[in-house]
């Protein structure tokens, strides 16, 4: 005889997996000594998460022409990157940008670094730089090369937390892609250069003003998470939004950690009914593609749209 309550469990299963599910937030930061204007832009994101999405986008430079199609509307986050900053570059400016952006324009400023080859013998892309070398010889002259390249950064970083500027800091991002130096020597190599720069960064130079991003590829390549210690939010780059791809795999390895889930880059705006499913914290549309991959009314749409939040909505936390 047919039980009527022997597939209940499978049904109920079905029926949830319908709906996002949100993983417990946990609101400390993994830095302790955080400062005030970093715990307080935390806050804000867990008040966020699960309930809108805010807006990014990588360049000022594409500011106007988000402005001009979405009606006078602005990301709420803007993307900044340290490219230039090693000593055979022409130099970087992004950080006085950013203190501009927060505290001229009441934005959120997230930063990335494409770095060169500390040996300056390549672009990030570099096939010559050896990092697991590196880092297994710390007299070597291409480790010295390794720290002189953080502390540059560190320094602006540093400019920044005296003006009170938090930031979003998502650093070797795509490690796990290899196409990037930090990511050619394996995961080890990539682990143990983030978690040195987290230390370096935290305990040498006392910044206290960074929440922490991971880029992950989850379980469609090798997992390299640094740490629920070293990391606040994880970000997936161009995520398979329709086919619920990277929104499953994070929730199946990342969904007991506490950790915010993010939209590192993307190439068009995330439509806003995605959040009905997979409720991510941001989107951050990359440079140009604001531009190549979405159209004026596919902006205007999005960035008028009430679960989308935008610099003025920010401006008022």
């Amino acid at each position: 005889m047919h039980n009527p309550l022997a597939s209940l469990p499978f049904l109920l299963s079905h029926a949830f997996s319908r709906y996002p599910r949100i993983n417990t937030v946990r609101p400390a930061l993994v830095n302790p000594d955080a400062t005030t204007e970093t715990k307080r832009l935390k806050t804000f994101l867990d008040g966020v998460y699960g309930k809108r999405i805010l807006s990014g986008q990588f360049d000022d430079t594409y500011l106007p022409y988000i402005r001009e199609a979405s009606g006078g509307k602005a990301p709420a986050i803007m993307g900044y990157d340290f490219n230039g900053i090693c000593p055979t570059q022409g130099g970087n400016t992004a950080g006085d940008k950013a203190i501009d952006w927060v505290k001229g324009e009441g934005g959120i400023a997230q930063f990335q670094w494409h770095w060169i080859s500390p040996n300056a013998d390549g672009d990030f892309y570099s096939k010559t730089f050896d990092l697991g070398a590196a880092l297994a010889d710390t007299n070597s002259a291409s480790y010295a090369n390794l720290l002189r390249d953080m502390d540059l950064v560190a320094a602006v970083l540093g400019t920044l937390q005296e003006a009170g500027v938090p930031v979003l800091w998502r650093p070797l991002h795509e490690a796990e892609g290899k196409w990037f130096w930090w990511g050619r020597s394996g995961g080890a190599a990539c682990i143990a250069l983030y978690r040195l720069m987290y230390d370096r960064f935290v305990n040498r130079h006392k910044l206290n003003n960074l929440i922490w991003v991971w880029t992950s590829y989850g379980a469609t390549k090798e997992n390299w998470y640094p740490g629920d210690d070293v990391v606040d939010i994880i970000a997936w780059d161009y995520p398979e939004y329709w086919a619920s791809t990277s929104w499953r795999q994070y929730q199946q390895l990342f969904g007991h950690s506490g950790k915010l889930f993010a939209v590192g880059e993307s190439r068009r705006v995330t439509d806003p009914k995605i959040l009905s499913r997979q409720p991510w914290l941001y989107f951050m549309t990359w440079a140009n593609m604001i531009r190549d991959n979405n159209s004026k009314e596919w902006i205007a749409a999005v960035y008028n749209d009430p679960r989308v939040m935008t610099l003025q909505d920010v401006r008022l936390r």
